[in-house]
């Protein structure tokens, strides 16, 4: 019997083994597809952030920051004694307009809790930070502007979780699990994605997709942060020379992972070029598609042990932010697992029971 078996080697599933196989664990990680070429985090923004509503999610922001900067310590290897994820600390950029503006006036309350280090301002102030965004219909505005939030690399940053994982002990290997009694181990993690319902028929966690396009400018911004109107839902940031945008609409039961160009013409670059007056110059250049897992009862995870299974756990529902929150729930899995409860960020607001019992915890800010 193997010691700790998890299901699904994506983000979730290396961050888990990271952590476990710190603690001793003999870990092994079944893939179905170890090129990973229709994961969830390979086709991410790659975004970090603790700009949320609820408190889990912001206290697993801050740490996703801590963890990353220390990749070049943590996560080095023989093999590749010099790892990174090529982060860009460029921070985010939320815009509220008056429909909006009361709940996020909420969340400060629950950023000011957690020392989120979040700065607010009305929205006549933005253009004296931002000049080149218009202000428009614009209420209220939260940014970070001191390294606490950017994206990163997503393969870069899963191979070097893996690479360590690997060193420490762990075995991934290649195979596909369609049934929970199939799996001997002490311990087992569901960290299958978007798959979760084929898996767990009590999880709504279904895959959602969500289209994303590049696009290039005779204007670049470098210095530009991953900004979201929420007053349209389209979100961006730069990318090299150019940019990627994502679409404000998703799709369940989505056939395949063509990317929805019409999107572009009729939603996206309307909204870019109302809000970046730069942007009227926009020109397509290419885009993808990719599910996100998502908790159709609240775009909040499902984190914890499940009271059905004497030996299961489940991390899914990330609804977008898996890549981000990785470190954190890889940490709290291990110490539930090892000490039997949650020593460093109290999840269990996002336990299994509460999907089962149907008591919704939302989480609005999904991108």
């Amino acid at each position: 019997m193997d010691d700790v078996v998890i299901i699904g080697g994506g983000i979730i599933g290396a961050a888990s083994a990271y952590f476990l196989s710190k603690e001793g664990r003999k870990v092994k990680v079944v893939e179905r597809d170890p090129t990973y070429k229709k994961a969830s985090f390979p086709l991410s923004l790659g975004g970090f952030r603790r700009q949320f509503f609820q408190k889990e999610n912001i206290l697993l922001g801050k740490f996703a920051r801590e963890f990353i900067f220390q990749i070049p310590e943590l996560l080095k290897t023989a093999k590749n004694p010099k790892p990174t994820a090529s982060v860009v600390p460029n921070g985010y950029l939320f815009l509220f307009g008056s429909e909006h503006a009361p709940e996020q006036y909420e969340a400060l309350k629950n950023h000011k809790a957690c020392e989120a280090g979040t700065k607010n301002i009305k929205g006549s102030e933005l253009k004296k930070i931002f000049p080149y965004v218009n202000d428009e219909g614009i209420e209220t505005v939260t940014y970070t502007d001191n390294q606490m939030e950017g994206w990163m690399d997503p393969h870069m940053f899963h191979a070097a979780l893996k690479n360590k994982a690997m060193e420490l002990g762990a075995r991934f290997v290649k195979g596909e699990i369609k049934n929970i009694s199939e799996v001997k181990a002490k311990i087992v993690i569901s960290a299958v994605g978007y798959c979760t319902n084929e898996l767990l028929k009590d999880i709504p966690v279904f895959p959602q997709k969500h289209t994303v396009f590049r696009v290039s400018c005779p204007k670049h911004i470098p210095e530009m942060p991953l900004t979201s109107d929420f007053t349209t839902g389209v979100y961006w940031r730069p990318e090299g020379k150019e940019y990627l945008a994502g679409s404000p609409i998703s799709k369940f039961d989505a056939k395949d992972l063509e990317p929805e160009w019409n999107d572009f013409e009729e939603l996206v670059w309307p909204a870019l070029a109302k809000r970046i007056p730069v942007f009227e110059k926009l020109k397509l250049t290419g885009g993808w598609a990719g599910y996100y897992d998502c908790n159709k009862l609240d775009n909040n995870a499902v984190i914890g042990k499940h009271p059905k299974y004497e030996n299961l756990y489940i991390a899914s529902g990330f609804t977008g932010r898996g890549l981000m929150q990785a470190p954190g729930v890889g940490r709290a899995l291990t110490e539930l697992i090892t000490t039997g409860s949650y020593q460093s960020i109290d999840l269990s607001g996002l336990a299994v029971e509460r999907v089962l019992e149907n008591k919704k915890s939302p989480e609005p800010y999904v991108l």
